[in-house]
């Protein structure tokens, strides 16, 4: 079987150096543009402007996972949402998973399976309560009985003082409590919010974008594809470049 001529050598060349090119336009096209706005991103104004699109923020773990679960108290709207707690559409700073809200004595009571939190009426953390401060954990049911906050934990049911401050065991009955999912209207005021609260700067979105990593694997096997393409077309064209004759 006879070696291919150099002239065939040359169109095999010159038709894998077409498509090999074809294949990478659209990757290359995309680093150049993005490369070239990461470059004056201060002119364009990338890094004041910020995104907020759902799905961008999920690519950062910005929104959360699952379905949230919330309880009215009064026109306080208390939900967890995969780890985040919200008081209306506000972070809660408490570690653990909802079990429940209660009002008592002005002050809106929030517990965890870890912690307990008390509210005032502008909103603001009076009190958070920690293993220290509670009955043996888990809490798992929280209530109140004659303007007294009651907790039921793995260790019983207790009846807290006034000030929150101190309990003592009692016999009192606390049923437990189910938290429903929040209807569309309130989880889509909440992913608003959080979208809003989260949003990305434009220049580190186009960053991750330009090296392929928002996308996942598949963005940075693109990215390493555009840039082999450009070191193989780069061979190819100095192998289609003509020789001189001596």
């Amino acid at each position: 079987m006879s070696e291919p001529t150099p002239k065939h050598r040359r169109r095999n060349t010159r038709n894998w150096h077409r498509w090999l090119g074809l294949v990478a336009a659209l990757p290359l096209l995309w680093l150049s543009i993005s490369g070239l706005l990461l470059n004056h991103a201060e002119f364009f104004g990338l890094n004041e402007a910020e995104v907020s699109t759902g799905w961008v923020l999920k690519r950062y773990n910005q929104v959360p996972e699952g379905e949230p679960r919330g309880v009215q108290v009064g026109d306080r709207k208390v939900s967890q949402w995969g780890v985040l707690l919200f008081l209306d559409h506000e972070d809660l700073q408490l570690n653990g998973n909802l079990v429940g809200a209660v009002a008592v004595k002005n002050r809106l009571v929030i517990a965890t399976d870890e912690r307990v939190g008390i509210v005032n009426g502008s909103g603001e953390m009076e009190l958070d309560l920690d293993e220290l401060s509670l009955p043996p954990l888990p809490v798992e049911g929280v209530g109140v009985k004659g303007e007294q906050l009651v907790i039921r934990s793995s260790g019983g049911t207790y009846r807290f003082a006034n000030d929150f401050l101190s309990f003592e065991e009692c016999e009192i009955s606390l049923s437990t409590t189910s938290l429903p999912l929040l209807g569309d209207e309130a989880k889509d005021e909440l992913e608003s919010a959080i979208r809003t609260r989260n949003a990305m700067p434009l220049s580190r979105v186009i960053l991750d974008a330009h090296s392929g990593k928002i996308f996942g694997f598949p963005g940075t096997f693109l990215t390493d594809l555009a840039a082999i393409s450009v070191i193989v077309l780069t061979i190819l064209g100095l192998r289609l470049f003509p020789k001189r004759k001596l």
